[in-house]
């Protein structure tokens, strides 16, 4: 049962469903043509339904149930009540720092997941990201192609997020996705697109296809990523991975947040609640209910405007509500509503405050934090997706085989100022109402542990290579473990001064060259 209309693109129209069977939404998507559908355009939708499927995931909206073959082919998908960033950055501008990283690194996981099946989406721009409170959501597979279901060349998305192999007619890649992603990330921290703003199609064609940007107004700790992503030719532009594992990594520097709240400004967490509010409405069928009442009292003020006496009812109010007794009870109800309120406003704020005093109190968690001083070991494990493994450090003695990072420096009151380097240092921070406690770690490899590194190169038994994301620092690898494409698990050979130099059987070196010491490593 359709229940309103979502959205009206260049090809389909998206309407609000309800299931008759279980109750459940599903946004259903059918063909823009009118009268009989084309073979073209059914072979088209046919196409758009099978992508859909099977690029399924955390990340996209779930398909529900399609017929390409029925009269007017439909699809049905997961309703997903949230914003596009383009809603966002219009009514709440510009994103920039740790929360447009966050968007961003969600959109690196849809895309990663995406492409692991094959799939080129051909169409990334911020109309078609969805932001729930869970994490960005990537939708419209209306030309994404997988290489096994088509192989049309001529693939125009929006014209402002094309890449330029798209603006002049050539075959679409995974890395056509990157240039759309940094025309997207410059969007989402500029709020506009990466073009000079006003030029007219046919001029904005010959800037898409000659990857002729501008930067103007992007703040400089994004350039580097954007500038590289925005590259004319497509081999130099970075891989979704290795922005993945970029993202992935200066996030786990920062204060950790459970969803999209913790990490936007207010702004756009209000927006994104009022979204998941209605959503939440129209599961309960709540909106229906007020739906039908509203139309029904429009149908009796519509039948009472058909006559003068009608009317007059509708706008004048009863002569006992303007004059005597009837004002002064009015008169009254209102003083003691008002009293009422301002007495509770007064309760409230005493509460807050009381509440908020209380927030400022350190708790456990404060605590741990700020008992590890410089030079101390932790346990606490660091997984592939750079993600710390338990909420707070755990200190164990340096010496112990479980000493798996040494703690740099600590600071208080503020983050640390640098982590990162060639000593691929890690920043684990703190932050709560009570203040900001921020530790730099460095992660001390065993002989003998696994973890997961650079593939070897055939032929070279040695190398230098720059660390590379979370995936170098994550403990607890399985030996036997499968590592992601590009990697390898390797087994550590040996960890100390860089004087030493590695064994003979060294396939691959880290150098920490800060630190002064080697990091060798074989293959499992």
């Amino acid at each position: 049962m359709l229940a309103g209309r979502l959205a009206s693109g260049g090809m389909g129209r998206v309407f609000l469903a309800r299931s008759l069977r279980d109750g459940g939404l599903a946004a259903v998507k059918t063909l823009l043509a009118e009268g009989e559908i084309s073979a073209t355009d059914r072979k088209r939708f046919a196409r758009e339904v099978k992508v859909a499927r099977r690029a399924e995931g955390v990340h996209t909206a779930m398909v529900l149930d399609a017929d390409p073959d029925a009269p007017r082919p439909w699809m049905a998908t997961e309703y997903i009540p949230a914003p596009s960033l383009t809603e966002l950055v219009r009514r709440a501008g510009p994103l920039t720092g740790a929360a447009a990283r966050w968007v961003t690194r969600g959109t690196l996981e849809a895309l990663a997941e995406l492409h692991r099946h094959g799939i080129v989406h051909r169409d990334v721009k911020p109309h078609n990201l969805l932001l729930p409170l869970g994490g960005p959501r990537l939708i419209d597979f209306g030309i994404s192609h997988a290489s096994d279901l088509t192989r049309t060349q001529l693939t125009l998305g929006t014209m402002a997020f094309t890449s330029p192999e798209q603006a002049r007619g050539e075959p679409s890649t995974a890395a056509s996705d990157v240039y759309s992603l940094g025309a997207t990330l410059f969007h989402l921290a500029v709020g506009r697109a990466p073009y000079p703003p006003g030029i007219e199609m046919p001029l904005l064609l010959t800037y898409a296809a000659e990857a002729n940007v501008d930067l103007a107004g992007l703040p400089d700790e994004l350039v580097p990523v954007v500038r590289a992503c925005l590259a004319l030719a497509p081999d130099d532009r970075p891989r979704v991975t290795d922005l993945l594992d970029r993202f992935t990594f200066e996030l786990a520097e920062m204060p950790t947040a459970p969803d999209a709240s913790g990490w936007l400004p207010a702004p756009w967490a209000r927006i994104i609640e009022e979204y998941a509010h209605q959503g939440r409405e129209l599961a309960a069928g709540r909106v229906d209910e007020h739906t039908r009442i509203l139309e029904e009292r429009t149908k009796v003020l519509s039948a009472a405007g058909d006559s003068a006496a009608g009317a007059q009812v509708q706008s004048t109010p009863p002569t006992d509500m303007r004059h005597g007794r009837g004002g002064r009870i009015i008169v009254r109800s209102v003083r003691l509503i008002m009293a009422s309120i301002l007495l509770f406003l007064a309760g409230g704020l005493a509460y807050g405050y009381y509440r908020v005093q209380q927030a400022k109190e350190p708790d456990s968690a404060d605590r741990a934090f700020a008992a590890v001083p410089s030079g101390t070991c932790v346990s606490t494990g660091f997984s592939t997706d750079g993600v710390w493994m338990a909420p707070t450090p755990e200190t164990v003695n340096c010496a112990s085989p479980e000493a798996l990072w040494r703690v740099i420096s600590t600071s208080k009151g503020r983050l640390a100022e640098r982590c990162m380097g060639t000593d691929g240092a890690v920043r684990w921070t703190r932050q709560s109402p009570a203040g900001i406690i921020s530790l730099c770690l460095e992660r001390q490899f065993t002989q003998g542990e696994c973890v997961v590194g650079d593939e070897p190169v055939s032929g070279i038994t040695l190398r230098v290579v720059p660390l590379k994301g979370a995936y170098m620092f994550a403990t607890n690898v399985s030996c036997s473990a499968s590592a992601p494409q590009g990697y390898a698990v390797l087994r550590v050979a040996a960890y100390g001064p860089a004087t030493d130099g590695c064994p003979a059987q060294s396939q691959v070196r880290y150098e920490f060259t800060e630190r002064g010491r080697l990091l060798c490593l074989t293959s499992v």
